[in-house]
């Protein structure tokens, strides 16, 4: 599956006629693309896939098309047939009419656009055939293009069907393309492209040597608390810090908070590697390793400790260790006494500073507004279970101030005066107290609830709570949240304005056998007071690269909503190891909503539960297997 976003300049006409709206801006118009491939390449058959162009907008550029594809030597060749706006008047007849009548004419009314228009699917009395090669130069990389193209559904001036480019690399990751359209026009562009289901740089990590002396090695097996420190000191520096060791004969057992792997499988891996020699000098048989975020023992992994060293020391594979590996429910079955317990000292306090760019396109008073500023974050820790935090903004840079218009809205303006919050300069962002209850931890499932007070989110404040139950062992868990909430001031200070609500929601998430896709269903009610459904789905890659979707339908009508009929968008997450040398947990997420609208809308900024446990069900360990490999 293929799917891409763009906006287009239509520079023919303006955004509107009316110059106090929109002054001189040209019109511009955004569009949702997939294509779908039915058929794998071969040696001997060529790939077939379907495609949709601008599919749930205003339909201004709505397109289907059928293209095949074949790779001959160094040449790639495509032929395909378009319908829509990929059709021309000088075309061949649609061959569905032979179908059906109602594939003879196109409609042209989208209404508020935002739906999928089915009935306008491969429509139209004329559709138009294109074809197209690409012969790459294995020598340097050039790629040279040709495509032929009779459709123009602007009506813009041309001298040619033809168009020319050549594609030239500047880098793995750039691309310089110079191209010729159409005959009329001479074009110049950069392209970036990255295989994000695979890091992009190689991690420098070194794993040093241990070695112990004979009056070492004798305290090591003799006396626990330099066991148990000599450990702790080789895990800190790989940024695993342990919270207990609990020694039981040939069993031993880990708590620890793993700051660094995003795969809890490389830490399981991290750990063994540098312990197995002073796990040996105890004659260690089975080893237990219990993930601890926060207050919470999200799952304990289990396997023989030769099982592990085997592998490490490439004696074995990994579907072989993993038969021996069990990653299930903490759940402490009996008293223990731990040869070490850590201790922390309460408060501890956090603080940081972080870029903040915040970004508005497709405005009527100009294509794009933009903030660039600095996040200032500041915590204290009063122990385990409770916690505040807080963000500041300040804004270096901002011509936010050019969004003059209010929004309208036949709902209460829960998100449409979003414009009005980005303006303010200097803002706070965020101000909470959290609580967590102490969990519950079951065989059969772990249970984790919590309470948050404060101003959420830019826009909203208030109080609410959020719970969790998930067993590893099922490939679903479920979560909720409810709030009383309050509408911020735009000033984002600590006055709010009259509007109020109470929203809430019940998650059902199924992690799919489907490798690396996850489901969600969340049902409830939403800022604007209207209740429905959300469905998200997403696509995790075992670099940990995220690709999703959701759509949003409520109780109220495609006319009270407005422009988009209902709400929905995109996002994807990119972990941030994935461009570095070194290993972290930290992602950076993009969210694209085709409009902000106040039907559906979100809170955002509550307690998130689902935090606690990620990256630590089965279903993750499978997906993230080749941290094994690293």
């Amino acid at each position: 599956m293929e799917v891409s976003l763009r906006y287009a300049d239509i520079n023919t006409k303006k955004y509107s006629p009316f110059k106090s709206f929109s002054g001189d801006q040209t019109f511009k118009d955004k569009s949702f693309n997939i294509k779908l491939k039915l058929i794998e390449e071969t040696g001997t058959f060529p790939e077939l896939s379907i495609g949709f162009r601008d599919f749930i907008g205003t339909g201004k550029f709505a397109s289907e098309y059928i293209v095949s594809s074949k790779k001959v030597g160094d040449f790639d060749f495509s032929v395909g047939l378009g319908w829509g706006s990929l059709s021309s008047s000088q075309g061949i007849e649609n061959p569905f009419i032979n179908i059906s009548n109602n594939f003879l004419s196109r409609n042209k009314d989208t209404g508020r656009g935002g739906n999928f228009q089915l009935d306008r699917w491969f429509t139209g009395g004329k559709v138009s055939s294109f074809y197209g090669f690409e012969y790459q130069n294995k020598r340097s990389g050039i790629r040279f293009k040709v495509d032929y193209d009779t459709s123009n559904p602007f009506y813009l001036d041309r001298k040619s069907n033809f168009s020319f480019g050549l594609a030239i690399p500047a880098s793995n990751l750039i691309d310089i393309n110079i191209f010729r359209h159409r005959g009329t026009d001479l074009g110049f562009s950069l392209s970036y492209k990255a295989n994000y289901s695979k890091p992009l740089i190689k991690k420098q990590e070194i794993l040093g040597n241990i070695l112990f002396t004979e009056s070492d090695s004798d305290l090591i097996r003799n006396n626990d608390a330099v066991f148990a420190g000599t450990m702790n000191v080789l895990l800190n520096s790989y940024g695993i810090y342990t919270q207990e060791i609990i020694l039981d004969d040939e069993n031993i057992t880990f708590i620890v908070e793993n700051s660094k792997y995003r795969k809890q499988s490389l830490a399981n891996k991290r750990i063994i590697q540098q312990t197995s020699t002073l796990l040996k000098l105890r004659e260690i048989k089975n080893v237990s390793i219990v993930y601890k975020q926060g207050n919470i023992l999200t799952n304990e992994v289990s396997f023989p400790l030769h099982r592990f060293v085997d592998f490490i020391e490439n004696n074995s594979s990994i579907p072989e260790l993993q038969r021996f590996v069990l990653n299930d429910n903490y759940f402490k079955t009996k008293k223990t006494r731990p040869i070490f317990q850590g201790e922390v000292k309460y408060p501890t306090y956090t603080w940081g500073i972080n870029p903040n760019l915040k970004n508005h396109v497709g405005a009527p008073e100009s294509f794009y507004s933009g903030h660039i500023g600095i996040y200032f974050n500041g915590g204290i820790v009063f122990n385990d279970r409770s916690f505040f935090d807080a963000t500041a903004s300040v804004a270096l840079g901002s011509n936010m101030d050019q969004l003059r218009l209010r929004s309208f809205s036949r709902l209460p303006k829960v998100r449409s005066d979003i414009r009005e919050y980005l303006k303010e300069r200097y803002s706070i962002v965020n101000l909470n107290f959290t609580h967590l209850f102490s969990p519950v931890y079951r065989r059969k499932g772990l249970f984790i609830s919590g309470l948050k007070i404060g101003l959420f989110e830019e826009m909203y404040g208030g109080v609410g709570s959020a719970f969790l139950f998930r067993d590893i062992n099922q490939p679903w868990f479920l979560s909720g949240n409810f709030y009383w909430i309050k509408q911020r001031e735009f000033s984002q200070r600590l006055s709010f304005r009259n509007y109020e609500t109470f929203t809430g929601h019940l998650n059902f998430t199924w992690e799919t056998p489907f490798d690396g896709v996850k489901a969600t269903i969340s049902a409830g009610r939403y800022l604007a007071r209207d209740s429905g459904i959300t469905i998200n789905l997403s696509k995790t890659f075992s670099s940990g690269f995220t690709l999703g979707a959701f759509a949003t339908k409520t109780d109220i009508s495609a006319e009270e909503f407005g422009e988009g009929s209902f709400d929905k968008g995109i996002y994807f997450s990119i972990p941030l190891d994935l461009v570095s040398s070194k290993y972290r947990k930290n992602n950076a997420r993009f969210i694209w909503r085709n409009l902000t609208r106040d039907g559906g809308a979100m809170l955002s900024g509550g307690l998130d539960i689902e935090a606690y446990i990620d990256g630590s069900s089965n279903y993750y360990y499978s997906l993230y297997e080749d941290g094994l490999k690293e």
